[in-house]
């Protein structure tokens, strides 16, 4: 009788402790993965980027961030040049993609 018990003790601490690291694997640590700039920018916090959230970083409407529009949005210089994949000195949707967004 004594060792059914410790065994059903045994198995609960087991489950209780897998669904304890799997949650701390999930929930809001994708955020804080993410830089501020880009928590910030993801207003809907959906984990993506759409068009219309970057509308607050391009403020001359062009459809794409420039590295002025980048500074000013507070995001750093080796994040921009991360993002910029064909180092054009614009973000634009597609490579924001790539980033993340």
């Amino acid at each position: 009788m004594k060792i059914s018990k410790v065994i059903i003790i045994v198995v609960v601490l087991a489950i209780a402790s897998y669904f304890l690291v799997n949650g701390m694997k999930s929930g809001s640590s994708p955020d804080k993965a993410k830089p501020a700039w880009l928590s910030k920018l993801d207003g809907n916090r959906d984990g993506k980027l759409s068009a219309e959230e970057l509308k607050a970083i391009d403020t001359d409407g062009d459809g794409k961030i420039s590295r002025d529009e980048a500074k000013a949005y507070g995001i750093p210089e080796g994040d921009f040049k991360t993002i910029d994949k064909n180092g054009d000195g614009f973000i634009t949707q597609e490579e924001m993609k790539t980033y993340g967004g």
